[in-house]
């Protein structure tokens, strides 16, 4: 059965079966004889290794196969063998989601709003892992963070945080070995406090604990809310102060020591503008461009090593690439998670381009038709390509 995206399906569902929802009216007649012969472990052992689409596909075909494909042992089953699909999810607070799929090239609209219950105008997105997405409250006294699996159609509201008030920085993390997942945050009590707090969440517990105060001389200047997960640590970029020649620093947390610690990591250029930490197959990137009197030099992607705690660079966009995408607001995306591609993007523009490490090439991403159709019909929708967002893994084991 061709994999298609999981999301695909949304506008070309038969009329007589729900989209990712509770099939009716079908007909048992319809299941296939050969496949009616099979035990049901071991149909499960091979519908297991379908990606997310075809198993929705697959749920419309008989009751029995909605059975199995509904039942804890076929889920426990296909989140330890299925195919890891990972999505870039394209963000607009007021009209939802857009994905693009490396694997067939193509965008897909993802209703993930209507699908976890939630007001696009009261959340923010703030992280993604293991096909789960997390949001925080705005414009409230106290922020709520609330975690949802748009292909379960499940969400929960966490118990508020034990101190922290306002948010600096968040990571989270899945495990998919134990179907649970952590949340660190980094904040403060007061906008005005001289330390932050960092609480974590455990599923596993459902509950918040206490981890560590640090000095804000050290955390005050972030650059990026999220924090990166990458071999057993939370990786983030702070701002120097205006004093330092260095422009940023590497810090980590350590889970095991519940604290943040400056890794001292030269940066590998002054003239490193809008850098990008990244996480792919294991390996801790660096993204950013290179500018000089405000003109582009070049794209550059290096790479940790984490003996001789250097950046060292793997590659550089091509000349006729850049001659092409360069524009003064040119900014670089986040990659594709635990795939091994980046994305490169003009910020509200119409050119977007992908890295693929593993094979070292660069290709153009198509036009972004979903959010095409969004801003003529709105002007205030994101442009074709503007790929403000994170990855996502479609899963249909994850548990909130």
């Amino acid at each position: 059965m061709e994999a298609n995206s999981a999301y695909e399906c949304l506008n070309r569902t038969p009329k007589r079966h729900a989209w990712m929802g509770q099939m009716t009216d079908v007909d048992d007649e319809a299941c296939y004889s050969d496949w009616d012969k099979l035990p049901q472990e071991l149909a499960e052992r091979v519908l297991a290794c379908l990606p997310v689409a075809s198993v929705f596909q697959c749920r419309s075909v008989c009751k029995k196969w909605m059975s199995i494909l509904t039942s804890s042992s076929f889920l426990d089953l296909w989140a330890k063998v299925s195919p890891q699909v990972s999505w870039f999810l394209v963000y607009n607070n007021s009209h939802g989601f857009a994905a693009f799929s490396p694997a067939t090239n193509r965008w897909n609209n993802i209703p993930i709003f209507a699908r976890c219950s939630l007001d696009p105008r009261q959340v923010l997105l703030m992280a993604s892992s293991g096909g789960l997405l997390c949001f925080r409250s705005r414009n409230t006294e106290f922020t709520t963070l609330t975690v949802c699996n748009p292909v379960t159609k499940t969400f929960r509201v966490l118990p508020d945080m034990l101190q922290i008030r306002y948010i600096d920085i968040l990571g989270m993390v899945a495990d998919r070995n134990s179907n649970s997942y952590k949340i660190l945050v980094t904040g403060t009590t007061e906008s005005s406090v001289g330390y932050s707090i960092t609480e974590l969440y455990d599923s596993s517990t459902e509950s918040w604990v206490h981890h560590c105060h640090s000095e804000r001389d050290c955390l005050q200047f972030w650059y990026e809310v999220h924090a990166i997960w990458c071999e057993g640590f939370f990786y983030c970029l702070t701002m120097m102060p205006i004093s330092s020649t260095q422009g940023y620093r590497l810090l980590a947390y350590d889970m095991q020591q519940k604290d943040w610690f400056d890794l001292s990591v030269k940066i590998p250029s002054n003239n490193l503008r809008c850098p990008s930490l990244l996480a792919c197959q294991g390996r801790l990137l660096l993204t950013g461009k290179i500018v000089v009197e405000n003109t582009i030099k070049s794209v550059c992607i290096w790479e940790l090593d984490r003996i001789s705690l250097k950046w060292k660079e793997i590659d550089s966009m091509p000349a006729f690439i850049l001659n092409k995408i360069h524009v003064p607001h040119f900014l670089v995306i986040q990659c594709f998670g635990n795939s091994d591609l980046i994305c490169f993007s003009r910020y509200r523009g119409s050119q977007s381009v992908m890295y693929d490490l593993s094979r070292k090439t660069w290709h153009w991403i198509p036009d972004n038709n979903v959010c095409k159709e969004r801003k003529a019909q709105d002007t205030t929708a994101l442009d074709r390509n503007n790929l403000v967002g994170m990855s996502f893994e479609p899963s249909l084991a994850s548990k909130v």
